[in-house]
């Protein structure tokens, strides 16, 4: 097209005959407009990311289920297994977090000082992404009483076996691998502190004690022995 007349060199003229000889014009083609390309490219944009403060991540931790297996040698150190378990989660933005993975350590207090730590290694887990929970699972993690806190474990066991909810303090530090719009990211460090509670054996009183067989089996000077089946009623 001929430049030399000053219709030519308007640019409004210059598009409207465009529009009416070829309607589908590609005026996007930014691969032509390089002068815009350079000037996007260098072009600076100075904010500020405002300090929101420490974030609160985690609001709750329900144990569902909570398993302690005690052994002659591991009175202070028994093993611990949860296969329900659950913490709900926020983040200060609005996009889909799936949680893949979980890495915690975390201290247990009844009110005072801690008592006990579990250190759970990194395993999968799910996420109910919509409501923002994490279902967890968990075996065989040592219940690791301090050396000093003996006491304190030993009131926390007998508090649990005669109550029917029994509280804890937990808190600590977790590491997790979260599935999010722009890849997987590893989010290190996330503090927590929170409350939860667990049921309470209410004594093994909340269902009679119910004796199925009884055997006087052998008798000596000075007593008799007796066998006794029976079944009591976990209430949990």
């Amino acid at each position: 097209m001929s430049q030399s007349t000053e219709t030519v060199l308007d640019p409004k003229t210059c598009v409207d005959n465009a529009k009416v000889s070829n309607p589908d014009t590609n005026y996007a083609d930014h691969s032509q407009v390089t002068w815009l390309n350079d000037g996007i490219k260098s072009l600076v944009v100075e904010t500020v990311l405002p300090n929101r403060g420490k974030l609160d991540i985690i609001e709750s931790v329900e144990l569902n289920e909570l398993e302690l297996r005690f052994a002659e040698g591991t009175a202070y150190n028994p093993n611990t297994s949860s296969n329900f378990a659950t913490a709900v989660f926020t983040l200060p933005f609005n996009f889909p977090v799936d949680i893949k993975s979980l890495e915690q350590n975390i201290s247990v207090s009844t009110g005072g000082a801690p008592f006990a730590e579990l250190v759970i290694p990194k395993g999968p887990t799910s996420t109910d992404v919509q409501q923002r929970v994490i279902h967890l699972t968990f075996s065989d993690v040592p219940f690791a009483v301090f050396d000093d806190q003996h006491g304190s474990f030993q009131q926390f066991l007998a508090s649990t076996t005669m109550s029917t909810n029994q509280t804890m303090a937990l808190s600590g530090n977790a590491d997790a691998d979260a599935d999010t719009a722009v890849g997987l990211l590893s989010l290190q460090g996330i503090g927590f502190s929170i409350n939860t509670a667990i049921a309470g054996l209410q004594g093994l009183t909340a269902k009679p004690t119910l004796v199925t067989s009884l055997d006087v089996n052998h008798g000596f000077p000075d007593y008799l022995l007796v066998k006794v089946n029976s079944s009591l009623f976990n209430p949990r």
